[in-house]
């Protein structure tokens, strides 16, 4: 069965939504890794940029294997985009809040700002962080608003409907909204043939003066030279 979702938003939506979660999840495991080595302890904040990369990496590899291989219902779509879109809200609303007491976005990220190119680094990497939480929130948030649009039109079961972005979809019904070109305005229409012998135009008039002269003439034929015998007769005759 086709999938309902039109099929250029559906991925574009995806694709964004993958490219934040990669780049996310690759920033926290980069953080957490120095942070243990140091033995400093793991913000909330990071393991849940995390748990949310990860867990949208996930669902997005398992509803891209039904879209591709079975069928992608809207409502299971529906439910994984929106918890994840909760944990998305959550990340980047803590991650603003330690973003905004730091200044951080509001700096240039240069050694002369604050004091080394290690620490210029990690500034440069927490503005990453920042843009790209906010582009998975801003996906992810938005294939939440395609799943119930695409849950209100879906057909109910046993129907069906085509894709929106179906180009053959659109031209047959392109097709269907042109008119006709032989408009019955009532009645019947009458043949052509049958039409030049009622009309009485002038070929079928010489063809009906040349059956009638034919027959004519044989009927005068017949008459000057009396009429036929038959072989039946004409036995009859000899036998007398």
């Amino acid at each position: 069965m086709p999938s309902p979702y039109p099929r250029y938003l559906f991925h574009a939506l995806r694709s964004a939504q993958l490219a934040a979660a990669i780049i996310v999840s690759g920033i926290m495991a980069y953080f957490i890794y120095y942070l243990r080595l140091e033995n400093i302890g793991i913000p909330w904040t990071f393991i849940v940029l995390l748990a949310v990369s990860l867990a949208t990496i996930v669902a997005l590899t398992i509803t891209i294997f039904l879209y591709n291989f079975t069928y992608l219902s809207p409502q299971f779509n529906l439910v994984l985009n929106g918890s994840t879109s909760v944990l998305w809200a959550m990340g980047f609303a803590m991650l603003s809040w330690s973003v905004r007491n730091s200044h951080v976005l509001a700096r240039q990220c240069t050694g002369k700002e604050f004091g080394g190119e290690a620490a210029a680094g990690v500034c440069r990497d927490y503005k990453a962080l920042w843009a790209m939480a906010l582009c998975g929130t801003a996906s992810t948030f938005a294939a939440l608003a395609l799943d119930i649009h695409t849950q209100r039109k879906a057909p109910r079961p046993g129907g069906y409907a085509m894709p929106e972005d179906d180009k053959d979809a659109q031209k047959l019904n392109d097709l269907k909204a042109i008119p006709s070109v032989r408009v019955f305005k009532g009645g019947y229409d009458m043949p052509i043939e049958q039409d030049s012998v009622i009309m009485g135009s002038g070929a079928t008039w010489q063809i009906l003066e040349e059956d009638i002269t034919y027959h004519n003439r044989y009927g005068a034929e017949e008459e000057a030279h009396g009429p036929v015998e038959s072989d039946a007769d004409h036995n009859c005759l000899v036998q007398h």
